[in-house]
């Protein structure tokens, strides 16, 4: 088996409340792109063009430039995630754990159902090597909060500008658990109300420790590392907490902690 056999894949699918056309445009129009998933975008369209993406104040924060290789309107979208290492290369990147057998694709499937779109989304290419584990886990996780934003955002907010509260704390010498139990604790979010016992589907209600309230519905809650709910309170926005090993950090140039 050769290693391009040898690479893991994740495939996903979420039936969305919006039409094929509006979901193609919120994968493929830049402004739209910034209302559920990057901070900034640029695009030029079609095959051969190019999908960029940033995070973070500065735009070397957290950046992808992506090619476009499969434009299909309404139905089948692919771009290059990663590029596959050169072979004058390969031998260097085995050593530092970030050698790429074959690009690593993001392909996004539509398929409309009447008022509503099945979206399948196919991301393939990553290396079976360890060392790739953090960029495949952290991407598993990162996927399924960020079609669950998609669909808020159309089936809830679909036009309407996105306004965008994103920060970032490192904590040195804390284990993933004593930074999720400090966050959650009466100090954090969970001044009233606590998250132990809640689980996908439940509502939920915190007063955080400047007073704010936050109610909603969970969404995912993993400890110690995610936490995605709505604040309908605050005009039904959509909470991301994601907790990292900053020691874990990917390779591969993409800053995973949020």
């Amino acid at each position: 088996m050769t290693e391009a056999q040898q690479t893991r894949s994740i495939e996903t699918e979420f039936e969305i409340a919006a039409p094929v056309d509006a979901l193609w445009k919120a994968l493929t129009d830049a402004d739209e792109l910034t209302n559920w998933f990057p901070l900034n975008a640029r695009v030029k369209p079609g095959v051969g063009g190019s999908i960029v993406m940033t995070w973070g104040e500065e735009p070397a924060d957290c950046k992808h430039e992506s090619l476009i290789r499969v434009w299909e309107e309404n139905t089948h979208l692919q771009f290059v995630w990663i590029d596959a290492t050169p072979p004058e290369q390969a031998v260097e990147a085995k050593a530092k754990g970030t050698f790429a057998p074959v690009p690593v694709a993001v392909d996004f499937y539509l398929e409309a159902r009447g008022s509503t779109t099945l979206l399948r989304l196919v991301h393939t290419g990553f290396s079976p090597d360890p060392s790739w584990d953090h960029q495949y886990d952290g991407t598993v996780r990162g996927w399924q909060f960020e079609l669950r934003g998609l669909r808020h955002y159309l089936e809830n907010h679909r036009d309407q500008k996105r306004i965008v509260v994103h920060a970032r704390q490192t904590f040195d010498q804390m284990s993933l658990s004593e930074a999720w139990d400090r966050l959650m604790s009466d100090d954090g979010l969970c001044a009233e109300g606590t998250v132990s016992a809640l689980k996908p589907g439940d509502r939920y209600a915190f007063t955080m420790s400047t007073g704010d309230v936050l109610e909603g519905k969970i969404h995912i809650i993993k400890r110690p590392h995610d936490l995605c709910a709505t604040v309908e309170n605050h005009n039904n926005a959509f909470l991301r907490v994601r907790i990292d090993d900053p020691y874990g950090a990917d390779p591969h140039g993409a800053d995973t902690r949020k």
